[in-house]
């Protein structure tokens, strides 16, 4: 699969997609409601930092 942005400026979307699909594995597999919780929050936190950095470079 190739993946093809709308605009250039779209680098980080590959990393973002990766986080994603790893916290969804990741709260599935958790055996508690709060664990999947974290494991979101967790991702959440980490798309976040990554769209900060990303916004810091414009």
């Amino acid at each position: 699969m190739v993946n093809t942005f709308a605009r250039p400026e779209q680098t980080a979307f590959p990393k973002i997609l990766a986080i994603v699909r790893a916290a969804l594995r990741e709260a599935i597999a958790a055996p508690t409601d709060r664990a999947s919780l974290d494991v979101a929050g967790a991702a959440l936190v980490a798309v976040a930092a990554i769209a900060q950095s990303e916004v810091a470079h414009v």
